[in-house]
């Protein structure tokens, strides 16, 4: 494999000298596979002697198939980079098909690249996944007008730099379908923990005001449900997901989904926090035990709601296709089971004799 007939390169490379080792190992696995690729140490001979800011234009303007930025804080503020970054930006202004391929080594916001280009992150994907990555790419043609949107909510960068990239119809659901899930799985440690009821003795709550702590957890409980339900209002799905026949806005989906499975842990800490409290008598840990299931269907309705979100999701490129217009509705119901309530009354009961029978 080489680079195409009108390119000496098939990817370029732009980062900053800190990402050197990171770099160095993705180009020596996109070599060995086969592909060019413009990497200074490999280009000394050829550097030497020559007006580097007019062969670095070159490079990333005209002589290379596809630019990969390896994006940090430290190739924000370096001289020589910001001029590579100029040079890879104006080529992708003309380019009809994507030039640009960022990878990003932290949340760094550079000048001219939008936040909503697909991108890789560096540190999940590793110097392996990288390269993979980038062969994958070198694949296909330069430009061959085919659509690679595989109908379904996003489950790689990949493929979410794919939906991005074509934006079908209804993309503004998938890829907010995609952060829900990306924010659930995140967090599949801290459910693991409140699946097996797990706490580590926390916070002493004496008997005198354990009563009082019970009723202000659960308030705050229920005030946590509440602003979930307040972002399901449609005024702010339409900001985030467009008026009909109004485009989303990618920075406020991924905020809203966001801020949605925030929620989420919000709960599972709340259930954690509030099975740790500790008490000096077996009635008292039992009024906790008892008080920490509030949480239980909050949280398994937010986890019903994304999975069965994202299943419908899945079909909506193909009802579109067949002309049809889906009711894309985000419903979510809070109903806490009469038994939790129930048996966390009994459980406030037996603390609140416990009570009387030691002051009496």
């Amino acid at each position: 494999m080489s680079a195409s007939p009108d390119r000496d390169f098939d990817v370029a490379v732009t980062f900053a000298g800190e990402e050197r080792e990171f770099v160095e190992e993705v180009v020596r696995l996109v070599q060995a596979d086969g592909f060019t690729v413009f990497y200074d140490e490999d280009a000394k001979a050829d550097l030497w002697g020559e007006d580097l800011t007019e062969f670095f234009a070159d490079v990333y303007e005209r002589r290379s198939r596809y630019a990969v930025m390896f994006i940090s804080a430290a190739y924000a503020a370096k001289p020589w980079t910001r001029l590579e970054r100029r040079s890879v930006l104006a080529r992708a202004m003309q380019a009809e098909s994507p030039y640009l391929l960022p990878v990003r080594f932290d949340s760094t916001q550079l000048a001219g690249v939008q936040s909503t280009i697909g991108h890789l992150e560096a540190l999940k994907e590793g110097p392996a996944g990288v390269a993979a990555a980038i062969a994958e790419k070198l694949q296909h043609p330069e430009s061959n007008g085919a659509r690679k949107f595989n109908g379904r909510v996003p489950r790689t960068d990949a493929e979410l730099a794919i939906l991005l990239g074509e934006r079908p119809g209804g993309w503004e659901y998938l890829l907010f379908g995609y952060w829900l899930a990306v924010g659930i799985e995140e967090n599949q440690s801290k459910y693991s923990d409140h699946l097996m009821r797990f706490a580590v003795a926390g916070e002493h709550v004496p008997d005198a005001v354990a009563l009082d702590r019970s009723s202000a957890e659960l308030a705050r409980l229920m005030t946590t449900t509440q602003v979930f339900e307040d972002l399901l209002d449609q005024r702010t799905q339409e900001l985030a997901l467009g008026a009909p026949g109004e485009p989303g806005d990618p920075d406020l989906i991924r905020h809203l989904a966001n801020r949605m499975t925030s929620i989420y842990v919000q709960m599972l800490d709340w259930s954690y926090r509030v099975r740790a409290l500790a008490s000096s008598g077996e009635e008292g840990r039992a009024m906790f035990r008892a008080l920490s299931k509030y949480a239980d269907q909050p949280i398994e309705e937010i986890r019903r709601f994304v999975d069965q979100f994202r299943v419908e999701l899945d079909e909506l490129s193909a009802l579109l296709g067949r002309g049809e217009t889906p009711r894309i509705t985000l419903n979510i119901k809070f109903e806490i089971p009469e038994s939790v309530t129930s048996d966390h009354h009994d459980a406030v009961q037996a603390f609140a004799d416990m009570r009387r029978r030691e002051l009496s």
